[in-house]
């Protein structure tokens, strides 16, 4: 193992068996699955649940060791949980401080230290990254080498070069199995977070616990917009799936999102007053761990806050600000990602175009959910991904033109429901299309910021505030924000099928031409004057069946071998 790496463990009954592998945090914590911690508690039958563990290095102490109550969390069904820290009695001395990486690339190899049967003493194995599992908590592993993760392993972390916990070893199916399943860091960070918080190689958000401003309870979830706004979208970031863009704006949109990231950082949480967490209505506090990376982008320049997001997220940090994206592109998803106070950045236009737009443009693709929060109104570059325009006083007022009564919003609402999944199912088909025309055909429209993600949080804030608003003056914002919504709706459905029309054409534009060059060939094979004009044909084939076609010129070259064909044709004639 390298120099970097943390220290390893072997966790044994009280009678000296052993039963699995674990990780070393520091002097002072051994990580490991809850699993193997049961089987060597009930093999040994030892008093007050303790288990021993042997340090690499140290094999012959045995350190007593017992569970950490709070990192606890036992096999549940769906293969999931499956989480252990045990504190040991006595403090190794000269530990190294563990290192965990919240996120991973493609394909990435990990190393892996276990102990499978009848190899006390140990033996490594590699493994690449493949991807989460149905429930998002387990990670697939595929073998590279002849030695596979078998079982023996579980309990071991997964380390990256570096030397970083990428996650830990839960599930092998069978022995010298092709595949196996580690513990996602999130996972572990959702379970044990009170010990493994100090060991983030990048902190999820920059700003420091003591610098949160204090939950504003009264004020956002005491109104019923932003307390149904801020449900759904504790819902969205947790969901899995593609990914998507939210942008929210207007009166305490900045102080809501404050709120929301500061709940899914242990320290920020352990802090607040109990009514914050244990108080809150249902739905409204997020999981420990559940945004990747934020910034507060008050005053910041672009490059501060795209350096500020790669540190989070352990990437590059020299060339972020114009490279963020191919960099994300590479993570394993689903990836959180939050801006806060957009509009208070030293340069709001520069950031989102530069920095922002890029990302939110291939959001869906990439599985990076982007929440975006201004103070004033989202700008109209933005305006597609709007998930809540909160507005001031003013916006209680009802609008002018059609009102509606309930029944009449009702109706709206189903509507646009419907309207929602039609824009849903037209960008997918759009993402799609624009995926499989771009690497092949040089000039095909770039992508848009979908808007169904956003669209969809929109309307269940509208449905969840409808019945809260009848006869109320939350009525204007009601009939406005329906408004609005029936707006993007359309335009965004409209804009998805403007994109694949668009690629569609293109993709038939090129087959015309190559059907053009292959008819053209087979006139000039016909009268014996394929070798004559190889050179013209070739030139032109090359463009329209290589990766990037430029469409223009490769028509170009159509004509002009069409021409040479039929001026060798004209001159045998003559």
């Amino acid at each position: 193992m390298g120099r970097e790496d943390p220290w390893l463990a072997r966790i044994e009954d009280t009678q000296g068996r052993v039963h699995g592998a674990g990780t070393m945090l520091d002097g002072e914590y051994v990580l490991t699955c809850a699993h193997v911690v049961e089987e060597a508690i009930d093999a040994g039958r030892g008093a007050d649940r303790e288990v021993r563990v042997r340090i690499a290095g140290h094999p012959d102490d045995a350190y007593p060791a017992t569970v950490v109550e709070s990192c606890w969390q036992p096999p549940l069904p769906d293969q999931r949980g499956d989480v252990a820290i045990l504190a040991l009695r006595s403090a190794v001395p000269g530990a190294p401080r563990a290192r965990i990486r919240r996120t991973w690339q493609h394909d990435e190899i990990v190393r892996i230290f276990g102990f499978p049967a009848g190899t006390d003493n140990g033996q490594l194995a590699s493994a690449k990254i493949a991807s989460y599992d149905f429930t998002g908590e387990r990670i697939q592993l595929d073998a590279v080498l002849e030695q596979r993760v078998d079982r023996g392993f579980s309990g071991a972390a997964a380390l990256a070069a570096s030397g970083e916990i990428l996650g830990v070893i839960a599930v092998v199916r069978a022995p010298l199995a092709e595949s196996s399943w580690m513990i996602a860091v999130r996972t572990l960070y959702k379970y044990a977070s009170a010990v493994l918080d100090g060991h983030l190689a990048g902190r999820p958000s920059q700003v420091a616990p003591g610098d949160w401003p204090s939950p504003q309870v009264p004020e956002v979830l005491n109104d019923p917009v932003q307390l149904a706004l801020t449900r759904h979208l504790v819902g969205w970031l947790a969901s899995g799936g593609s990914g998507g863009v939210c942008a929210i704006g207007g009166g305490g949109a900045v102080a809501l999102t404050s709120r929301l990231v500061g709940l899914t950082v242990p320290g920020y949480r352990r802090a607040a007053p109990d009514e914050t967490v244990s108080g809150a209505p249902p739905g409204t506090v997020p999981q420990l761990g559940e945004v990747d990376a934020a910034v507060d982008a008050t005053g910041r320049t672009t490059e501060q806050v795209a350096e500020q997001l790669a540190e989070s997220l352990s990437l590059l940090t020299d060339r972020a600000t114009d490279d963020l994206f191919h960099q994300l592109a590479e993570l394993g998803s689903p990836i959180v990602v939050v801006v806060n106070a957009v509009d208070l950045a030293a340069d709001p236009g520069e950031l989102y175009y530069r920095l922002l737009e890029p990302i939110a443009a291939r959001a869906s693709s990439i599985g990076v959910r982007l929440l975006l929060a201004y103070h004033g109104d989202p700008p109209r570059y933005v305006r597609s991904a709007v998930a809540a325009s909160l507005g001031g006083p003013a916006a209680l007022a009802p609008p002018h033109g059609r009102h509606g009564g309930t029944t009449q919003v009702g109706r709206r609402l189903d509507r646009l429901d419907r309207l929602v999944e039609e824009v849903e199912t037209a960008e997918g088909d759009a993402r799609v299309c624009r995926d499989h025309v771009a690497p092949r055909i040089l000039g095909t429209p770039p992508p848009q910021v979908a808007g169904a993600a956003a669209l969809a949080v929109r309307l269940r804030v509208l449905r969840d505030t409808g019945s809260a608003a009848a006869g109320s003056t939350l009525r204007g914002w009601l009939l406005r924000e329906l408004d609005a919504c029936e707006e993007a709706a359309a335009r965004s459905l409209v804009r998805a099928r403007r994109l694949h029309a668009e690629c569609t054409a293109l993709l038939a534009r090129r087959n015309r031409a190559r059907g053009r060059l292959e008819a053209y060939r087979s006139e000039a094979a016909a009268r014996g004057l394929i070798e004559n004009l190889g050179e013209s044909y070739e030139a032109a084939r090359r463009l329209l069946y290589s990766g990037g076609c430029d469409l223009p010129l490769a028509e170009l070259r159509v004509e002009e071998y069409h021409r040479a064909v039929r001026r060798e044709i004209d001159g045998r004639q003559a």
